[in-house]
C-alpha cells in the first residue's frame, strides 16, 4: 500500500514539474532547431544553369496574378478564367489529359463555405514516362487564391500564381525532355478552404497511393529576403535526406531542410506538415517534398502583387525545384 501510495505521489510531482517545465522544454527545443537550421550547409554553387523558359514563366505568373484572374477564388469569374487559362496551357504544352473531363477534374466539396462554390475543378495532365513501370511522381501547386473580398482583389502572385507557374514551366521543359517515371502536373483547385480540390483525388480515385513514388508541392517560392528556400518532409521520410541533401550543393539558394518536426522536437518551430496540398498526400502514406518560403508581410493581403515577387529568386528556386524532379527522376 505504501508503495503504491509513493508511485502515486511521485506521478503527481513528476506531472507538475513537467507541466512547468514544458514552456522552458519548448523554448529550448526552439534553440536546438534554429542551430540545427543554422548549421545546414550554405550554397557552393553562385548561379543555377538556365533551363526552363523564364520570360515564359514569368509572364505566366503575371497572367494568374493579374486583374483578369481576380484573385483566382473558387467559384468565383475570376476562379473560373483561371481554370479555363490552364486548360488552354496544358493543351499547348501538349499533355496529355489526365482528369476526369479532358484535362479537368470537376467537383463539389460537401461541407463549410467550400461546399456553396460552383464549378470548382483540378487541371491535370501527364507526360509518360519512358520505363512504364516506375511508380509515378505527381507535381502539385494550387491555383486557387482568396478572390475578391469586400470590393478588393487578393491576386495571390506569391500565393500561388508563383507555384503554378514553375508547375507550367517544369512540364514544357520535360515535355522536351522525357522523363524516367511518368509525370502528372497537377494545379489544384481549393487549397485556401480546406485543401477538397486534393482530397478529391483521391475520393474519386483518379490517384492510386500504391502508384505514386513522391509528390512535390509547389506553394510560394518567389518571395525570401533571406534567400531561403525551404524543403519540407524528410523528417517524415528519411531516404528523401539524402537526395535533398544532394540537392543542396546543386542550389544557388540556401535549401533548409526543416519545418516538419512535431512540437516536442522542434519547440515553437512551426511544422508545415499539414499546411498545403501535401498534407493530404501524406495522409494516404504517401512520400512528399514541399517546397515553399515563410509567410511575408504580404502573405494573404492584397497586396501580394507581381511587382513584388523577386525575379532572380524565383528563377532559382524554379531551377532548384527542377534539379530535384531530376535527382529523384533519376532514383
Amino acid at each position: 500500500m505504501r508503495f503504491f501510495l509513493k508511485l502515486s505521489v511521485a506521478t503527481v510531482v513528476l506531472g507538475g514539474v513537467g507541466w512547468f517545465g514544458w514552456p522552458q522544454y519548448l523554448q529550448w527545443m526552439t534553440q536546438l532547431e534554429q542551430q540545427r537550421l543554422a548549421a545546414q550547409p550554405a550554397p557552393v554553387v553562385s548561379q543555377m544553369p538556365e533551363r526552363l523558359d523564364w520570360p515564359q514563366q514569368l509572364a505566366d505568373l503575371q497572367q494568374l496574378a493579374s486583374e483578369a484572374m481576380a484573385g483566382r477564388g473558387t467559384g468565383q469569374p475570376g476562379g473560373l478564367a483561371a481554370q479555363h487559362w490552364l486548360v488552354q496551357q496544358f493543351e499547348k504544352i501538349g499533355l496529355i489529359p489526365a482528369g476526369t473531363e479532358g484535362y479537368r477534374q470537376p467537383y463539389q466539396a460537401r461541407s463549410g463555405k467550400a461546399a456553396d462554390h460552383q464549378g470548382a475543378a483540378n487541371v491535370l495532365g501527364k507526360i509518360a514516362g519512358t520505363d512504364p513501370a516506375l511508380p509515378m511522381l505527381v507535381i502539385t501547386a494550387h491555383y486557387d487564391h482568396l478572390g475578391v473580398q469586400e470590393g478588393q482583389i487578393y491576386h495571390g502572385a506569391d500565393d500561388n500564381a508563383s507555384g503554378v507557374a514553375a508547375l507550367l514551366a517544369l512540364a514544357r521543359y520535360f515535355k522536351q525532355h522525357p522523363p524516367r517515371h511518368t509525370l502528372w502536373f497537377v494545379a489544384v483547385d481549393h487549397e485556401e478552404q480546406g485543401m477538397w480540390g486534393s482530397r478529391m483525388l483521391f475520393e474519386q480515385q483518379l490517384l492510386q497511393p500504391e502508384q505514386i513514388k513522391l509528390n512535390i508541392n509547389l506553394d510560394m517560392l518567389s518571395r525570401d529576403t533571406a534567400r531561403q528556400l525551404f524543403a519540407v518532409g524528410a523528417y517524415h521520410q528519411p531516404r528523401l535526406e539524402p537526395v535533398l541533401q544532394q540537392l543542396q550543393q546543386q542550389s544557388s539558394v540556401r535549401l533548409l531542410l526543416g519545418h516538419d518536426r512535431p512540437q516536442w522536437l522542434a519547440g515553437h518551430t512551426p511544422d508545415w506538415t499539414t499546411g498545403s496540398d501535401h498534407h493530404i498526400f501524406h495522409q494516404h502514406g504517401i512520400d512528399f517534398v514541399y517546397f515553399g518560403v515563410p509567410d511575408h508581410p504580404d502573405y494573404h493581403q492584397p497586396t501580394d502583387t507581381s511587382d513584388r515577387i523577386d525575379p532572380q529568386f524565383y528563377r532559382e528556386v524554379s531551377e532548384t525545384v527542377l534539379s530535384s524532379l531530376l535527382l529523384f527522376d533519376a532514383e
